[in-house]
Order: C-alpha cells, then structure tokens, then sequence
C-alpha cells in the first residue's frame, strides 16, 4: 500500500509540474503579445534608424551621414538585411521586426537552459517564471524601442551550444553575426577561444569576412569601401558620446558620471574613465577567464563550468564604452542558474541569497526619482556585478546542507 501511495504521489507531483510549466510558458508568451501590441503602436526609436538605414540602401544613399544624430552603428550587411522593413509601411514593419525579437527571446531561454543543463533537462516553472520576472525591466524595453541586443544574445548563446555539438560552421556564422552587431558579442567569442573551439573560431572570421564583401552586390567596390569607411568613422566617434547619460549603465560611464561630480562635464568626457572603466571591465572578464580554465572541460563541460559561462553573461551587459540599460537582459541566464541552485535544487547559500536580493533591487527601483538616482550611480551596472557575486558564491561551495527533499525531477526519474 505504501508503494502505492508513493507511485501514485510522485505522479500527482508530475503532473502538478507539467500543469504548471505549461502555464508558465502561457503566461510569457501572454506577456510577449502585449508587448507586441506596444511595440507595433508606438514610435520605436532604435528600429526608426534601422528602418532609415534599410530605406537609405534602397535609394542608394549614404548609410552613415557624418551630420546625424541617432547614428546606424552596424556594418552595411545589416543595413541590407533592413532594407526589405524598409519597403512597408512603418507600423507593419515594426511587428515583423517584432516577430524577430520575440524570437530572440525565446531562442535565449531555451539557449540558456540547454548551456546550463544540457538538452535533457526540461524547462521547469521555476526556470521559465524567476529568470523573466527578474529581467523583464530590461526584455520589455528590448521589444518596446524595437532593439536588437535580445537576437544577438540568443546567437552569442546558440554559437555555444553549436560549437559543443561539432557543429563549427553553424556556431561561426552565428558568433560572427553577434560580434559585428554588438561588441559584448566578443565575450562569448572568448569563451570559445578558452574552451579552444578552434574550428568554431575559423569558421567565424571566415563567416565575418563573408558578411563584410557581401554587400559588394548591392553597392559595388568602390561604393561598399565608402559604405565600410563610413561605417568605421561611425563606430569610432562613439566612444566619447553617451557618457554621462543615464540609460548608459557601461562601467565606463559609471566612471564617467562619478568623475563628473568632482571635475565637472569635461572631466567625464575625457580619458580617464573610458581607461579606467575598460580596465575594470578586463580586470573582470580576465578573472571569469581564469576561473572558466579552472573548471575544466571534456565531457562534463556542460556542469564543471556553467557558474563561470553564467558569470560570463554577467560582464556582456557592461563590456562597452556604451552598454544601454537594455543589455542586461543578459542577466536572464544568471538569473535562471541561480534559480535552479537556490529554488528548485533548494541550494542553502545566505550569501548567494543575499548577493541575488541585492542585484534584483537594484532592477526594480520605484519611482522617478528615485529610479533616476539609481540610474546616476550606474545601478544596473552593479546588479550585474552582483548577480556575478552571488554565482561565485554558490560555486565556492559556500552553502549550507541541502534540504531533505530533493528536486522535483529528481524524483520524477527515479519513479
């Protein structure tokens, strides 16, 4: 009879998880529609310069006039890829745009999931509900101002999980998309570079040298080699620009505004926090770096070194000179390992508790004010640092003993 009753309890626990995974996954893509709604209504301000550049293309304009303001910073292949948005009207060609984002995010999720756990452990809940409740400040602003950071970190992540199945073509193309549209892209690349995915890597310069001399079809020679020129120019005079403005949360321009107070504007404009703030910014990725090689690799890459490729997505968010808020949707693959350990594996750690705590905070401050003041002293900047903190502390071992019970899918497998 007790066999009985416990076959018969571990499947109502089952079927309690299916039942709540699967509305889980309702309520994102419930919240994914409304942010649809939004982001096809209202002017988005990033899509606007990518729809601009695509209808610059398509009247054989200069994609990076040196007198604008909201500049396109992306090599011509993606001003190409623009091009076809460009042909609708603008609305309509905010909910295809949308329908790219919405897939990013998605591909990110279960990216994560399998980086973290492999491709044999399903989604639970949990794993689905804590990491977008924690990111959703930044995955809604993603959608809503019609920005690309969230397909970029879905190829950063799948490049990953390609280049651990042997599959380097596919993972070089993908790295090599990433890295040209956004710079925090290369702290995946190193990744690869300390896991020696060299196959990966040789596929991605030749992938990125492709994406370069395609648009040779569209512009000819000379007319790609000014596109290229201008592109270059465009890219290079950005590093000086945003510094102090509040939605740059890059530790450079946490640097930048701090210098500021004491030096006045011109202080922050100048080298010193653009040196300083690169220096922190390498100091972090070289001790993530060194911690990946102590883990080890081989079979067990997927378990020996998930804190450290965590920790990775940690730095994405800050990497460059100017890393809007909307980055640190990158903290969504933090945030749902550091689920797994202290919900669902129900890992006893009071600093990694205390460390998440603080680094979700720091994302929901109320209030304008408030918010503004958060913003000043680069908030989202040090939650990232802080979700960092609190992998760190869990892969240390500093945590107390587990709980009796056991997981969930533990129990489910050996029913």
């Amino acid at each position: 009879m007790r066999r009985l009753a416990a076959r018969a309890n571990r499947r109502m626990i089952r079927l309690d998880s299916e039942r709540s995974r699967r509305l889980a996954w309702l309520a994102l893509w419930i919240y994914i529609a409304g942010l649809g709604v939004s982001a096809i209504l209202r002017l988005q301000g990033d899509f606007l310069v990518y729809y601009h550049a695509g209808h610059r293309v398509l009247h054989g304009m200069a994609i990076y006039p040196p007198d604008e303001s909201d500049r396109f910073l992306y090599a011509p292949i993606f001003a190409v890829a623009f091009a076809p948005f460009a042909l609708l009207p603008r609305h309509a060609a905010q909910g295809l745009w949308f329908v790219f984002n919405a897939w990013g995010l998605i591909a990110f999720i279960s990216g994560s999931a399998i980086l973290l756990f492999g491709r044999e452990r399903r989604l639970s809940a949990i794993l689905l509900a804590v990491p977008v409740l924690l990111s959703f400040r930044f995955v809604g602003n993603n959608i809503e101002h019609g920005q690309i950071n969230l397909p970029v970190l879905a190829l950063c992540a799948w490049a990953i999980i390609y280049a651990r199945e042997r599959r380097p073509v596919w993972s070089g193309a993908m790295i090599a998309a990433a890295v040209l549209i956004k710079p925090f892209a290369l702290i995946a690349a190193c990744y690869l570079a300390i896991r020696r995915k060299w196959p990966a890597l040789g596929w991605g310069i030749v992938a990125g040298l492709i994406l370069f001399a395609l648009p040779i079809v569209v512009f000819g020679p000379t007319g790609l080699f000014e596109q290229t020129q201008g592109y270059l120019h465009s890219v290079a005079s950005m590093t000086d620009r945003y510094r102090t403005m509040l939605t740059n949360q890059s530790a450079v321009s946490a640097v930048a505004r701090f210098v500021s107070r004491f030096g006045g504007e011109e202080a922050a404009a100048g080298p010193i926090p653009l040196r300083i703030g690169m220096a922190l910014e390498a100091a972090l990725v070289a001790a993530v770096a060194v911690w990946t090689m102590m883990a080890g690799s081989g079979e067990g890459e997927i378990t020996t070194d998930r804190y450290a490729l965590a920790g990775f997505f940690c730095l994405m968010a800050g990497f460059a000179p100017i890393s809007w808020k909307s980055y640190f949707a990158a903290l969504l693959m933090p945030y749902m390992l550091l689920a797994a350990e202290l919900i669902e594996d129900r890992s006893e750690s009071r600093w990694a508790w205390t460390f998440l705590a603080a680094s979700a905070i720091l994302n929901f401050v109320p209030g304008r004010h408030l918010s503004r003041i958060a913003l000043f002293y680069s908030a989202n900047f040090l939650s990232s640092i802080l979700a960092l903190a609190a992998l760190v502390a869990l892969s240390r071992g500093d945590r107390g003993e587990r709980m009796v019970s056991a997981p969930v899918s533990a129990q489910a497998e050996h029913g």
